[in-house]
């Protein structure tokens, strides 16, 4: 568990839908929001902010929950649910959460969850088998990366499968392959294409607010990608970089930036100036790349569990089957 500050905020919204009133469920003439259903919200919500901070085998579980209604919500308008970090005491965080919708506090409070080792926890059920190795190839360039780079490491953790993160330089790959550039189709289709990766943020519960100036150079936050995933902390600082870039408009070519999001996950081993100026780093990123050539990416995000490509964030159903599947010997 890396230190968790407290004041960090996170914002999500959610869809609910007919399925998730009171009626729906046997209270049958409350059509508003079950609050089973909007705890499971405040859950989802705080788990995210603190996942960033997670080391090897870290995971959250609620501890207390302490709520009240104070307006009904209703189907097919979205809730806001908004955390905040109050209080940090050993492996427990306190978090004051706030739910709105169309502007209308309708619920708020308090809920405690506590970082614990995943196996210990989960100690007294059935051991689980090492599975081989899932690889991830991905870009911060690329908003389906940014979304990817919020559930890959948590699969892998939930079947006992490592994931090993190789960032690749997305333009050179789809250079040399003479790639699909979604941005270079139609007006009609880069439309589209724009307005689905704001609809799948929203379904993902992810903050999305790209910074102006995409695309911005990306190789100095490949580079410290690279270095984080030497140290062992990709899982926290790729997903500190791509929030940074797709979530808070920062700028992810400025060193300053870097090391801040670095210093945030305790990559401090050594300074991001001297690592994205660093040959053998750079090599790292170009052996990726051409790696990812030789496999057959043609994009990212990109997956190979044994051996085997599964393309999108949209195949990470499809991904975990197998995963989930795989016996030894198999």
């Amino acid at each position: 568990m890396l230190s968790v500050p407290v004041g960090v905020t996170r914002s999500q919204t959610f869809q609910p839908t007919i399925d998730d009133t009171a009626a729906a469920v046997g209270n049958v003439i409350v059509e508003a929001v079950e609050t089973v259903t909007m705890i499971l919200w405040v859950e989802a919500t705080c788990g995210g902010l603190i996942h960033p901070y997670f080391e090897d085998n870290d995971a959250s579980v609620g501890f207390r929950v302490a709520v009240e209604h104070t307006g009904p919500a209703f189907a097919h308008r979205p809730v806001d649910v908004h955390a905040e970090i109050t209080d940090v005491s050993g492996r427990k965080v306190t978090f004051a959460v706030r739910l709105t919708q169309d502007g209308r506090e309708v619920m708020t409070g308090e809920h405690v969850r506590a970082i614990v080792d995943l196996p210990r926890f989960l100690d007294g059920q059935a051991e689980r088998p090492q599975r081989p190795e899932i690889t991830f190839y991905f870009d911060v360039h690329s908003p389906w990366a940014y979304a990817a780079s919020t559930m890959i490491g948590s699969l892998g953790r939930r079947h006992n499968a490592p994931v090993v993160w190789r960032t690749l330089h997305l333009p050179n790959l789809m250079e040399q392959i003479d790639g699909l550039r979604p941005l270079d189709q139609s007006a009609a289709r880069v439309a589209w294409y724009e307005q689905d990766v704001i609809d799948r943020m929203v379904e993902w519960g992810l903050a999305y607010d790209p910074h102006p100036d995409y695309p911005l150079r990306p190789s100095r936050a490949q580079r410290a990608c690279v270095f984080a995933a030497e140290e062992g902390k990709a899982d926290a600082f790729v997903q500190a970089v791509m929030r940074a870039y797709w979530a808070e408009q920062r700028d992810i070519s400025d060193l300053p930036v870097l090391q801040d999001l670095a210093d945030q996950v305790d990559l401090t081993s050594r300074p991001v100036t001297e690592v994205v100026e660093d040959a053998a780093v750079k090599q790292v990123v170009i052996d990726n790349t051409q790696a990812a050539i030789a496999s057959g990416v043609f994009g990212v995000p990109s997956f190979f569990f044994c051996g085997k490509l599964y393309f999108g964030v949209d195949h990470l159903d499809m991904l975990e089957r197998a995963v989930a599947s795989w016996q030894p010997g198999s």
